[in-house]
């Protein structure tokens, strides 16, 4: 692989990093709000969360190296999925 093929390999996947990381914080906020009820600051922590999980998806895109785009590409595919599954069971009234 080239080395301009490596560099834009490595860009996607500091984005998809940003995109599983962040997914997964604001999943997690989800889960804390409906376990926590009305008292829970949603806002705060959302973006908070958020914000650590997008770098920490970085860290991690930083880390893997020349894997990290097949593994957060598949991350990001089953975040984004699981974030579906859970708008439909919400839209279902379950």
């Amino acid at each position: 692989m080239s080395g301009k093929a490596r560099r834009n390999d490595a860009k996607a996947a500091v984005v998809l990093g940003w995109i599983a990381g962040g997914g997964l914080a604001l999943l997690v906020n989800f889960v804390a709000f409906h376990l926590v009820g009305e008292g829970y600051p949603v806002a705060p922590t959302s973006f908070v969360l958020f914000v650590l999980g997008a770098f920490g998806g970085m860290h991690l895109a930083d880390r893997l190296g020349d894997r990290a785009l097949r593994v957060l590409g598949i991350a990001t595919g089953a975040l984004f999925g699981l974030a579906l599954l859970v708008v439909v069971v919400l839209a279902s009234g379950g």
